[in-house]
Order: structure tokens, then C-alpha cells, then sequence
């Protein structure tokens, strides 16, 4: 269950974050990509926050 707190794994290969592992910000509904996922390291660009689909992200603990 995908809710806000949760550790999770990246699964979007295209993803800077690809395998990475973040904390979940919000979980909203009737949106594309509904979970919001902020991690520890940042891209080249100082980002370090990103959207996913439910099915781009695994819970781990």
C-alpha cells in the first residue's frame, strides 16, 4: 500500500532514479502520475523529486 512515508523502489527504466530508492511526498488520484517520491542525491540539474505511476514504484521496508 502506496502511502506518504513509504520507502520505495524505482522500476522506470528511463529514470535517473532507476533501482533507486525514495521517500513518498503525496500519493494523489485521478492523475497519470500519481506519486511524488523525493530522494536523498539530486540529477545534474538539482532536482531531487520526481511523479511516478503506481506501477513505476515497488514498497520496500
Amino acid at each position: 500500500m502506496l502511502k506518504k512515508g513509504s520507502t520505495v523502489k524505482i522500476m522506470r527504466k528511463e529514470s535517473y532514479w532507476y533501482q533507486d530508492t525514495g521517500s513518498v511526498v503525496k500519493v494523489d488520484s485521478g492523475i497519470k502520475y500519481p506519486v511524488l517520491v523525493r530522494f536523498e542525491n539530486e540529477t545534474y540539474s538539482g532536482v531531487n523529486t520526481n511523479s511516478f505511476a503506481e506501477d513505476e514504484v515497488v514498497v520496500t521496508e
